[in-house]
């Protein structure tokens, strides 16, 4: 497997660290350690930590990172394994062998970690506040520990990809869309949703995404309205206006992807669902021709839920109204962001300064960091007929007088759609690396032909 150039990470975290010339300082971080079922003694799933992943390449457990600033030298340290251990799961491998896999410059032994830093003397030890520092203690009693500058140099780092980065998520992107045009394929009603979860999983690991990004979401008929449903236990409803809407991606070498289709359960959308479908459409659609470099995410936001408003005026829910009079009311069935950046975690780091993440509530942005060249984000707008959320607004004198309930009853049977592309922002304007198809003909298409 080809090395990744994690040195190029280090080295752009130290510039943003702005250290003075003189400063003898160093990065130390510590990844993830093997965790165990409560106990017992069966291994869980292992993945590291994504910091440390950046700075190192390395998806083993047990491993710690010292990064001399003045002289530029990657130290990998690997883990001591016991003899006993070793009986059980081979033996370690040698220095060279790391070497060759990892892109470092020494291999230190745990044992030589005392004298590696004793030989550096560093004035400041640059690390996160999560990093287990207790292999440093009594080490090097002077030495100031700097736990507020890395994270927020990490972060700015990791938020603008490499070259080779950008391949990884595009082979991630490019793999779980496969995954979901199987999905597309294969769905029926009266199957169970783990159904399709299972399948889902089985496509991105056949083509070499072992790990999902997040728990995939497989949810059918009014679950399709319940943002974060995960249960993917209940059986696919056998009705014309039923939809499927799966949200999940597959994780290559760490790197993440994100990619939402909405489809309908028969292979047929019913004149609801396809209304519906078809403005959340039109919404993406429309935020993916506006990116490129100095575009504000709040404009995008908010251009996406005032295309949403005049739609919903435009089918009857809101009536006698003006887009103005309505377009904060439109939260009732819109109550998420517009997207987020995408890289070593689904919702990746830098995302909040740079304004392309929301919180619960109203979206939470930095109007003054526009887009830039190499971010990778999701355009994932969405359009939901939640109980929970119709019942609260239902409260609300201001929405009952523009809402028109017989209206909303009749869409409601579609649950909700929201339709969600991973995408680089390049020079002018995006590559969109989601390859699902997802017009209402396309879809209905592709569902057809399997059903041959």
């Amino acid at each position: 497997m080809k090395k990744i150039p994690t040195k190029q990470h280090c080295l752009r975290v130290k510039r943003l660290l702005q250290l003075d010339p003189e400063d003898s300082a160093i990065i130390y971080h510590r990844g993830g350690i093997q965790s165990m079922r409560d106990d017992t003694d069966v291994e869980l799933d292992f993945r590291q930590e994504s910091n440390f992943f950046y700075l190192t390449g390395v998806e083993e457990a047990g491993f710690h990172v010292v990064i001399d600033l003045q002289t530029e030298t990657v130290h990998l340290i690997p883990p001591t394994i016991p003899d006993y251990e070793k009986l059980w799961k081979g033996p370690s491998d040698a220095p060279a062998v790391l070497l060759d896999r990892y892109d470092a410059d020494t291999i230190v032994r745990e044992a030589d970690l005392p004298q590696l830093l004793c030989a550096i003397q560093p004035d400041i030890i640059f690390t996160l506040d999560i990093t287990d520092t207790s292999a440093l203690e009594g080490l090097l009693p002077k030495a100031t520990l700097n736990v507020s500058a890395l994270p927020v140099a990490i972060h700015e780092a990791r938020l603008l990809k490499f070259p080779h980065e950008i391949q990884l998520i595009r082979r991630a992107v490019h793999m779980s869309s496969h995954a979901h045009v199987s999905l597309m394929q294969h769905a029926r009603p009266r199957l169970y949703e783990w159904e399709l979860e299972a399948r889902f999983r089985w496509a991105c690991a056949r083509n070499g995404l072992k790990w999902q990004s997040y728990l995939p979401i497989v949810a059918s008929g009014p679950r399709t309205a319940t943002l974060h449903y995960t249960k993917n236990d209940q059986l696919i409803p056998d009705t014309r206006h039923t939809l499927i809407l799966v949200d999940a991606g597959g994780e290559y070498r760490c790197y993440g992807s994100d990619v939402t289709r909405t489809f309908p359960a028969s292979g047929v959308f019913s004149p609801e669902a396809k209304t519906v479908y078809n403005i959340v459409l039109k919404v993406q659609e429309t935020i993916l021709s506006r990116l490129k470099p100095g575009v504000l995410w709040s404009d995008m936001h908010w251009l996406g839920v005032r295309i949403l408003t005049q739609e919903l005026i435009r089918i009857g829910i809101f009536k006698k109204a003006n887009v103005s009079d309505v377009l904060l009311l439109t939260r009732a069935f819109y109550f998420h962001g517009t997207g987020h950046s995408v890289g070593l975690d689904v919702h990746d780091v830098g995302g909040r300064s740079a304004g392309i993440v929301s919180v619960r509530g109203a979206p939470s942005f930095d109007i003054s960091r526009p887009l830039e060249k190499d971010m990778i984000l999701t355009v994932e707008p969405g359009l939901y007929f939640n109980d929970i959320s119709l019942a609260s607004w239902a409260k609300d004198e201001r929405f009952n007088a523009y809402v028109d309930w017989d209206v909303v009853n009749r869409y409601r049977v579609t649950g909700g759609v929201r339709i969600e592309d991973t995408v680089r922002i390049t020079e002018d304007g995006i590559e969109n690396m989601t390859l699902v198809p997802k017009s209402v003909s396309d879809i209905e298409a592709l569902m057809a032909k399997s059903r041959q």
